[in-house]
């Protein structure tokens, strides 16, 4: 069977293109025919692992000139040489249409969201050019600047949801199988474009670097507390910054940037909050450095299909504590491998905050919980053993 697999990152380079080069580099380990198609930001860790592997570029689905408008006929021509394609989370919304209408057949799309701009309404009710740091890079890198702004403009925007989510809806429904990454996000996805079933659940893994530095001698525990992720609104860092305000001790440390850093540096400050942020990290290992150093994670989303950040924690013996608003509480034993809360409820969150901080036999039995958690249920050999089945039958 040869297999296609598909991403265009959506302007950053985050666990969802992590996980699309963790699944693709296993597969070929399993001696799987699968040839990679990406287009997007690599971090610089994972573009020296990926030295000598021949990633192939993907084009737009809306072509400016000849020479784009050739491109795209010849990928989608190629295409056709493939017996099964895999969209890998997100690819640019017209190539999808396309791809579905043409080869929908043979088309998989393994999902750890639906196309967020249309769906806000039911996601989580907010205006996604306000929530979403990228969305106006990307659409730019997809479409030029001129037609993404008009796109984007205040009197347009309402027409460009309502056109995208009609595309979505029929592309989706011309795909040959759609996969989920959580249990809540199947039934999400099968609610929202009325599919006939739940989608199957893959379980996303663990990048296999953090699992082999997971393995090794571990820095020595720092006081700080983690938070990893992009620094927008759906992240809810604020929610973090609040509820340490009730906390007794412990530095927090934020990795990852955004749209909110000044205002979250603004809040912290008032609030007397000690927040380092370390902004995005290009290897790996730093990151990897970083679970292995803190006393917990934090993960207060107020929308997550999945999480994989507990998961990368969990493998460094450290408890999470997450949002109950999605797939993190299938990842996390509320009680046992952390803790699950309301994402705003400030004063609960502070509570498991402090108990984590002062009583360290239950957060390092918590910690290990968390290991044995991660190392049974969410490794990557497993996730894409899962992938392929479901791919192949």
């Amino acid at each position: 069977m040869r297999l296609a697999i598909l991403q265009q990152s959506y302007g950053r380079f985050g666990g969802a293109e992590r996980l699309f080069f963790s699944h693709y580099t296993q597969l070929k380990r399993m001696k799987k025919d699968v040839t990679a198609f990406y287009t997007g930001r690599i971090s610089d860790g994972w573009a020296e692992r990926l030295k000598g592997e021949d990633i192939q570029p993907m084009p737009s689905g809306i072509s400016s000139n000849f020479r784009q408008f050739r491109h795209l006929m010849r990928f989608l021509s190629r295409l056709r040489d493939f017996d099964k394609i895999l969209i890998h989370h997100h690819i640019e919304p017209i190539l999808a249409y396309y791809i579905s209408k043409l080869l929908g057949a043979r088309t998989i799309w393994y999902s750890g969201s639906m196309f967020e701009l249309p769906w806000q309404d039911v996601i989580t009710g907010l205006d996604y050019r306000r929530i979403s740091p990228t969305v106006g890079r990307t659409s730019t890198e997809f479409y030029g600047p001129l037609v993404s702004r008009l796109l984007l403009s205040n009197g347009l925007y309402r027409l460009t949801t309502k056109a995208a989510k009609a595309i979505d809806i029929a592309t989706v429904r011309g795909y040959g199988k759609v996969l989920a990454n959580s249990v809540f996000l199947s039934r999400f996805l099968a609610r929202v474009y009325n599919l006939r079933k739940n989608p199957a659940v893959v379980y996303p893994g663990a990048d296999p670097l953090f699992e082999q530095l997971s393995t090794e001698p571990q820095a020595k525990e720092q006081d700080y507390v983690l938070a990893v992720g992009s620094l927008v609104p759906l992240k809810n860092f604020e929610s973090i910054i609040r509820a340490a305000a009730a906390v007794r001790s412990s530095k927090f440390v934020f990795v990852g940037d955004g749209q909110e850093r000044n205002k979250l540096k603004d809040i912290a400050t008032n609030l007397g909050v000690p927040v380092e942020f370390r902004g995005n990290f290009d290897q790996e290992s730093d990151l990897a450095r970083a679970y292995s150093e803190c006393k917990f994670l934090v993960l207060l989303s107020l929308y997550e299909t999945f999480g994989l950040t507990p998961v990368e924690a969990g493998l460094f013996s450290k408890p999470s504590i997450v949002t109950s608003n999605g797939g993190p509480q299938e990842v996390v034993l509320d009680g046992i491998t952390g803790f699950v809360v309301n994402p705003v409820d400030h004063e609960s969150i502070a509570r498991k905050m402090n108990l984590l901080l002062d009583n360290e036999p239950l957060r390092r039995n918590m910690g290990q919980s968390a290991r044995n958690k991660m190392m049974q249920d969410f490794t990557l050999e497993k996730s894409a053993m899962r992938l392929i089945d479901e791919i192949e039958s």
